[in-house]
C-alpha cells in the first residue's frame, strides 16, 4: 500500500494551530470530528517517516564513510540511526526469525537403496 504524501512545515503548524489552547475552549473540548482526521494524517506521517528510516538502514552498507570533515556527520547519523526504535525494533525480529530457524530439527536425508536384484 503507497504511504501517503509527506506533511510539510506547513502542514504541521496547522495541525498545531488548530489545538492552541484558547480562552473561549477548555483544552480537551475538540469534537471526536475534528481531532480524528488530524490524528491519523499524524500516524500516516510517523510511518511513513518509519518507513523512510528503515529504507536507510537497508541501504546504509552499501554507502562508504566519507572521507574528510564529513565523516564525523556520519558517524553520528550512523550512530543515531542505530537508535531509532524501528530500526532496533527490525535487528529484533530478523534475530529471532533466525533464532528460530535454528531450532528447527532438521531430519537428514537418506538416500533411498535400490533393492537387491
Amino acid at each position: 500500500m503507497p504511504l501517503r504524501p509527506p506533511l510539510t512545515a506547513g502542514d504541521l503548524a496547522r495541525l498545531r494551530a488548530r489545538y492552541e489552547p484558547l480562552a473561549s475552549r477548555a483544552r480537551c473540548a475538540y469534537p471526536d470530528s475534528e481531532v480524528w482526521p488530524d490524528i491519523v494524517a499524524l500516524l500516516y506521517e510517523i510511518k511513513r517517516m518509519r518507513a523512510m528510516l528503515l529504507r536507510v538502514e537497508q541501504l546504509r552498507p552499501h554507502f562508504a564513510r566519507p572521507a574528510g570533515c564529513l565523516a564525523e556527520v556520519w558517524d553520528e547519523f550512523m550512530q543515531s540511526l542505530a537508535q531509532e526504535p524501528c530500526v532496533q525494533e527490525r535487528r529484533s525480529w530478523k534475530g529471532e526469525l533466525l533464532e528460530a530457524g535454528s531450532h528447527r530439527k532438521v531430519k537428514p536425508q537418506v538416500p533411498k537403496s535400490t533393492p537387491p536384484t
